[in-house]
């Protein structure tokens, strides 16, 4: 059966691909290490400088029998025009009674930090 959108078209499911996870879900996110103000004499902030950006990286998937992961390791992703390579920094595992093993890895891409 051919699929047919009604209305406005958006983009569907998980287009996110990472060597051997099968991608479920991902969370990506943008912040700033660093966030110096600058006060007057009432204590008053008029200036913000924002330096040190760092992307964010959260996927959850389902585990084939053959993925390994470890903190400190790359981990690169593509999906969605988006490209990211960053450093794992958390691991977290979930499994049931009556379903399959999950994995949720979150990485940073910091931005001075160029080899991964």
């Amino acid at each position: 059966m051919a699929i047919k959108t009604q209305g406005t078209a958006h983009i569907y499911g998980t287009a996110g691909t990472v060597t051997g996870l099968t991608v479920q879900s991902y969370t990506t996110s943008v912040s700033y290490g660093n966030a110096d103000e600058v006060t007057n004499a009432l204590g008053e902030v008029i200036t913000v400088r924002y330096s040190d950006e760092r992307r964010n990286l959260t996927v959850e998937g389902l585990v084939p029998a053959s993925y390994a992961v470890a903190i400190g390791t790359v981990l690169a992703f593509t999906g969605n025009g988006y490209a990211f390579a960053g450093h794992i920094t958390q691991i977290e595992e979930r499994g049931e009674a009556k379903g399959f093993m999950r994995i949720s890895v979150t990485a940073a891409q910091y931005e001075k930090i160029t080899s991964v």
